[in-house]
């Protein structure tokens, strides 16, 4: 087994290792590249985990011309550059309190291996390879891989008192590897959840991203909304809620997990990041919303569009691109809008949605169709109506967007208008093509806009 594991260490780590241990110190790749080795998995970075010191590191490599920057030394790691190759080198060490549960205020260097890997978030984590392809393993992480357990190193509780982001940490690695959150540890996490409100916004939406694109995401949210609450207060809400119509057999969370699971998965086992959030937030407001009617029927007018707005809200909070968030927004929008006999509907979505996220629109109404009660399954036709005429637009080249006008700016200006007026005289023009109240001819065009600017 040793030889399988040596195999898999690239040489440009084997090369710093045999310099480490050439000095007497013990060097070790570390972290999740052994964890996925173990699993089977491609590791995507190597990390190396040493007794020496970090002025000794510095040492090491400088005496073999081995670029190096030690702006991260303070903690104990320092970057070394080899072969075109970073490698994150970082001595052994005993982390001190952590007064912004993020980080340690001080560390302490240790030449122990154990007190390193004490100091590790969870088991599988806590597993180092030396360069004979032999795995130290002080905390049966390889046993808890083999039994699809995460399990925190030692005390639960103290782990994520230390770093309040290891919770989301963990249930990450549920969403992508299913496994199970070990009960002491799901205790842990629960009883430090206020934790979570201390970290930036940006770093709990890098994981909860990670989270909601896993292939377990499903899974982790039915069982974590407790924990997830914390991160999406809405969450809580859509538990247990009652829709009240024939259209769903559900609750609304238990339908927005579904939909979830019919997004596909990617060659890497993910879900697309857009489609994801698209997915997650296209119902999240319907309790907001939700009125019953005379018979007793529910009716949730407008969630649409309150859900995109709320989605919008909490993308600005938690620092999502303006790209991406406009994009998802788009979806959420539109996720109910279904055009299965007006090309002239259809015509001004795709003004609106540009071709590769109408694609993206059509999967997400796909994924939510199939997510509702049996009677709700006639809207499927629709949507396959809905894309047969968009398919049919796109495949004859029928004009439904600005680019693909017969005028431009430029005849905008010859004509006397300016700014602001240059894109509404287009957006009229593109209404009077797609409605057919004129052809995309330039002729016809400047001529019916000609017209407009006398009245």
């Amino acid at each position: 087994m040793s030889s399988i594991y040596l195999s898999r260490i690239p040489d440009y780590c084997k090369t710093i290792m045999d310099l480490i241990n050439q000095r007497g110190f013990e060097a070790y790749v570390v972290g999740g590249a052994v964890r996925d080795m173990v699993m089977g998995f491609e590791p995507q970075d190597f990390d190396i985990a040493t007794s020496a010191n970090p002025k000794e590191v510095v040492e090491i490599l400088n005496c073999e011309g081995i670029s190096n920057s030690d702006d991260y030394s303070r903690h104990g790691t320092i970057i070394a550059c080899i072969d075109s190759n970073q490698v994150e080198i970082t001595s052994y060490r005993i982390d001190g309190k952590y007064s912004d549960v993020r980080r340690p205020d001080e560390v302490l260097f240790s030449r122990n291996i154990e007190d390193d890997c004490s100091r590790r978030d969870f088991t599988m984590n806590s597993l180092y390879l030396d360069s004979n392809g032999i795995i130290v393993d002080h905390f049966g992480g390889v046993e808890d891989i083999s039994n699809k357990i995460i399990r925190c190193v030692g005390d639960s509780r103290l782990r994520f008192e230390e770093d309040a982001l290891r919770i989301l940490r963990g249930l990450r690695f549920e969403a992508r590897l299913g496994f199970s959150i070990d009960p002491e540890t799901k205790a842990g996490m629960l009883q430090n959840l206020m934790g979570l409100t201390k970290i930036s916004k940006e770093r709990i939406a890098e994981e909860f991203t990670k989270i909601i694109t896993g292939k377990f995401a499903s899974k982790v949210i039915r069982e974590n909304v407790d924990i997830l609450a914390i991160v999406l207060p809405e969450l809580k809400d859509a538990e247990g809620f009652d829709q009240k119509t024939k259209y769903h057999d559900s609750d609304c969370l238990e339908h927005t997990l579904r939909t979830i699971d019919n997004i596909p998965l990617n060659e890497f086992g993910k879900r697309e990041v857009e489609l994801s959030y698209a997915a997650l937030f296209h119902d999240i407001c319907k309790p907001q919303v939700f009125t019953v009617d005379s018979e007793g029927v529910g009716h949730m007018k407008g969630h649409p569009r309150r859900s995109a707005e709320l989605f919008a809200s909490w993308a600005k909070e938690h620092k999502l691109s303006k790209k991406m968030t406009s994009s998802i927004e788009t979806l959420i929008r539109y996720h109910d809008t279904f055009n299965d006999t007006d090309q002239v509907a259809i015509s001004r979505m795709m003004a609106e949605i540009p071709n590769i996220l109408f694609d993206k629109l059509e999967i997400l109404q796909e994924a939510d169709i199939l997510a509702h009660a049996n009677y709700g399954l006639d809207r499927l036709q629709k949507l396959r109506n809905q894309q047969e005429i968009r398919q049919n637009i796109i495949s004859k080249n029928i004009c439904v967007s600005i680019k693909q006008l017969a005028i431009s700016g430029d005849d905008m200006i010859k004509l006397g208008y300016s700014g602001k007026q240059i894109r509404e005289k287009l957006e009229f023009a593109l209404e009077a093509v797609i409605t057919g109240k004129a052809n995309n001819s330039k002729e016809e065009l400047l001529s019916i806009l000609t017209r407009e600017s006398l009245n």
